[in-house]
This record gives structure tokens, sequence and C-alpha cells, in this order.
């Protein structure tokens, strides 16, 4: 038994410093030390080392193959949080395939709390970490771990999105725990959790072009999507602007769907003129943030505002302080972190970081890329994950590179080889939350149930009052 609990321990703290095949040879040797100890304890309690009738003798069949049913019975003998704590180490893809081991297994592995114990794992870890690169006619995925870590030549991957699209192009609107909120060239938009290869349609939302008799036409709209933490909620976001009648009148109608409810509603208008098309929010501490101005007649946008996905209510976020103002602004994230990035077009872009959201003491400016470490001009810059040791930063030049950014150093260590010419990079994790929020594992909704159980009420008063 301390054997066993010692491998447990080892897999357990060790687990996301090891490759896959040194995982694959730690499961075995679990399986093996447990089938092990059982047959230890069988033959104590029945003092017969050599009756083995019943017992599992051998993990692998003649063929090779792992024999399911020996190891559903080396396995039942733990406590579920135990197997808990060892599945939720694997990836979603190997999780699929473990729901068929058995069906304990499989309601543990559908249950809401193993999915967020599994994310929350992955989170913690920064294991199961993919990126995403979107051409103009393909979308490709290459995993964190075994391409980038090592700086090898990567291996893409095409993947397969549930939308129609002639060109077969999409746009990620945004990235939250697995999910993946995408639309294409007609405005159609899905949630969509690659991992488990599931999407749900978000039900069409038509523009109004113009509107006070033609007084005001549709300028500009952007999108957000985000977690709604209090409701469990995921919402896909929609501000469309509308301008017209005067340089200082508009309006920024905010529309929101919910995955939950499976419908749009409006609530209050945004207070700020959106001045940059296609500039979708950037969600981290239960808010979508955008950068926008103060009004139509801002040349430059220069206010942080965030939406507050559980209040629904907005708000300025400050910035860090800076001499030099003479830069444009974006956003970024980085490991649930908000990024800063002032971009002083054709000079450098400072990256910041805010520690501790909501505090301005905690900005931090966490690297700078002047325009000579990078090949061609310095249009554009995108952070988008810390590595393994958090010494390094991957980063996204002018949608043509992806690098690594030494911290210690100060400077660009290397590029990613075998990159497509023009491409645009998004970092999901991977998860098993489900695109049906409301759908329980017997696969009746929540509605459904309520339904049930009212009848069930009506059903039980009315056998009381017959008797």
């Amino acid at each position: 038994m301390f054997i066993m609990v010692m491998i447990l321990m080892v897999m357990i703290t060790k687990w996301g410093e090891w490759n896959s095949s040194l995982k694959k040879v730690a499961v075995v040797v679990f399986l093996v030390a447990s089938m092990k100890l059982r047959f230890i304890l069988y033959s104590l309690r029945n003092d017969k080392w050599k009756n083995m009738e019943g017992l599992p003798t051998r993990l692998f069949d003649i063929r090779g193959k792992c024999d399911l049913r020996t190891l559903t019975i080396t396995m039942s003998s733990l406590p579920l949080e135990m197997i808990a704590e060892i599945l939720c180490r694997l990836q979603a893809k190997e999780l699929l395939c473990c729901r068929s081991v058995s069906k304990p297994w499989c309601a543990l592995i559908d249950g809401p709390n193993f999915v967020k114990l599994h994310l929350k794992h992955s989170v913690d870890t920064s294991s199961n970490l993919y990126i995403i690169l979107r051409t103009t006619s393909h979308v490709h995925y290459m995993s964190f771990d075994e391409n980038l870590v090592l700086n090898d030549c990567v291996t893409l991957k095409e993947l397969n999105h549930p939308l129609m699209c002639y060109n077969h192009g999409i746009k990620v609107l945004g990235s939250v725990n697995g999910l993946l909120c995408i639309s294409n060239v007609v405005d159609d938009i899905a949630v969509w959790n690659p991992s488990i290869r599931k999407h749900r349609v978000v039900p069409f939302l038509p523009i109004e072009l113009k509107r006070y008799f033609g007084t005001k036409s549709c300028s500009v709209y952007v999108f957000g999507f985000g977690y709604d933490s209090i409701r469990d909620d995921y919402k896909v976001v929609r501000i469309a602007q509308f301008g017209g009648g005067g340089k200082r009148s508009f309006e920024s109608e905010v529309k929101v769907y919910s995955l939950r409810k499976q419908s749009w509603r409006r609530i209050g208008d945004m207070p700020y003129c959106v001045l940059y098309p296609g500039a979708n929010g950037v969600f981290t501490n239960g808010a979508l943030h955008w950068v926008v101005g103060e009004n139509p007649e801002s040349n430059v946008a220069n206010i942080v505002v965030a939406l507050d996905l559980g209040v629904e209510d907005y708000r300025e976020v400050l910035q860090p302080e800076y001499k030099d103002k003479n830069f444009y602004i974006d956003l970024g994230i980085l490991r649930g972190c908000l990024c800063f990035l002032a971009n002083f077009l054709g000079q450098r872009v400072d990256v910041w970081i805010m520690k501790e959201y909501g505090v301005r003491e905690s900005w931090t400016k966490l690297f700078s890329v002047a325009q000579g470490e990078v090949n061609g001009f310095l249009r554009s810059l995108k952070p988008l994950a810390y590595s393994k040791s958090g010494n390094e930063v991957l980063i996204e030049h002018d949608n043509l590179d992806l690098c690594w950014y030494d911290l210690k150093r100060k400077q660009i260590k290397n590029r990613i080889p075998g990159m497509p010419y023009s491409f645009e990079a998004d970092a999901f994790v991977e998860s098993l939350i489900s695109v049906n929020p409301n759908r329980h594992l017997d696969g009746r909704t929540q509605d459904e149930n309520e339904d049930m159980n009212m009848r069930d009420d009506f059903l039980s008063e009315g056998f009381k009052l017959v008797l």
C-alpha cells in the first residue's frame, strides 16, 4: 500500500513535466502495482497463493492490447476521488475513450465536478494547451507541448469547423475555457468545443443598417465572448454602433446571447464609441474589454472599458502610468492576466501586465520589442502564452511569425519554423465543457426535468386526495 501511495504521489506531482510516453508508462506501472497489491490481499485473506481463479493476472492480452476488463476490475477498488485525480491529467481525446471503460467511469467523466477539475488542472499546470492558426482558407491547430516547447518544425493539423463557408475561412470572436466562439463571412455564429467535437449554432441576429427614419446608420459592430461565473453561463456580446445626425450623436446598442437560455436580449447601451471595426473583446476576470473612444470625433481610441458579464454594467479600467502617450492601444491575455500593449508604430511595442486585476499599481512592464528585433515592419504584436518555465512568452508578429521572447535575456530568442505565409493565431485550452449546459447525462434538459418534477408533485397530491 505504501508503494502504491508513493507511485500515486509521484504521478500527481510530476505529471505536468512528463511527455506522453512517460505518462503511458506511469499509468501502466500504477495499474500493475495495483494488481499486485490486490493479489497479495487476496492471497492473505484466503491463504491460497496458488489459487488465482477469478483474479486478473495480466494487463495485456496476447496481441499486446490493453485488457479493459482487467483495467476495470483493478481500478474499481480505488476511491472515485483517487480515480478522478488520475484521470484529470489525461487529454480530452483520451478521456473520451475512457468513457467506454465502464458506466461508473462514464458518469464520473461526464459529471460537472470532474469537468471543472480537469479544466482547473489544465489551467494550473499550463497543460493541454493548443494554438489555432487561421489562414484565408483553412484552420489548423498544433499542440503547445509537443511542438512549440521543443522548438522543432511544427506539425500542423487541419481542423474542420462546423460552420458553412465557401473558402472555409472563419473568425474567432473569443476563447474561454476550451470553448471557441466563431463566425463566418455572413456572420453565422457558433459556440464550438473542438476537443469533444460539439457545437451549438447561435440564433441569427440581423443588424438594422438604418434606423430612426434613415437618420442613423450602423457604422461598426464588434463581438465578445466570455463566462458569467455567477450564473455559470457563457455569453456572446454584440455591440452595434449607429451614427449620424450630428458628429457627437451616436448610439452603441448592446445585445447579449446566453448559452444557457439560448436567446438574445438587449442590455444597457455602452456610453463609449467603438472606433476599430473587428477589434473583438478580450475576456478575463469575469469581464470583456475593448479599446474605445469618448465620442465619434476622437481620432484615437484611448479608453479601456470593461463589461462585467455578471452584473452587466460598464466601467473604465485604469491604465499604467507612462510618459510618452504617442501610441496606439491594444489588449491581450497572458495566463488569465490582462495585458496592455502600447504600440509606438515603427519604433517598438511595450507589453504591460496587470498582476492584480483592478489595481492600477499592479501594472508591470513585462517586456518591450523594438523594430530592429523583428523581420519586416513592426505593425502589431500579440502575446499568446508563457512557456512551461515561465521564462519565455510566445508572441505573434504581424500575422507572419510565431517567436519566443526570452524574459531573462530581454530579447527575441528564435522563430518557430513551418508557419503559413499569413495567419491569425489564438491560444485555447482543451476542456470537456459542454455546449449544452442544460442537458443532463440522461439526455433531458433542465426544463424537462422541472416539468417532470411538477407532474410528479401533481400526481402525488392527487393520490393523497384520493386516499
